[in-house]
């Protein structure tokens, strides 16, 4: 019996709790609910290129 009462404990917890989930549920195919703008990538110093080069 202390077995069903905690599997049925623990069931119940993790469905409670959302696995951890902090934020809203993400559904693939929905719009998010705010904005984050893309960061352009930075031009690479001729140091960088240098070491491509290589």
């Amino acid at each position: 019996m202390k077995t069903i009462q905690l599997f049925l404990f623990l069931a119940c917890y993790l469905t409670l709790t959302g696995c951890g989930q902090t934020g809203p549920l993400y559904l693939p195919g929905s719009p998010p609910p705010i904005y984050v703008p893309h960061e352009p990538e930075p031009n690479p110093t001729p140091d960088q290129d240098a070491e491509k080069t290589k």
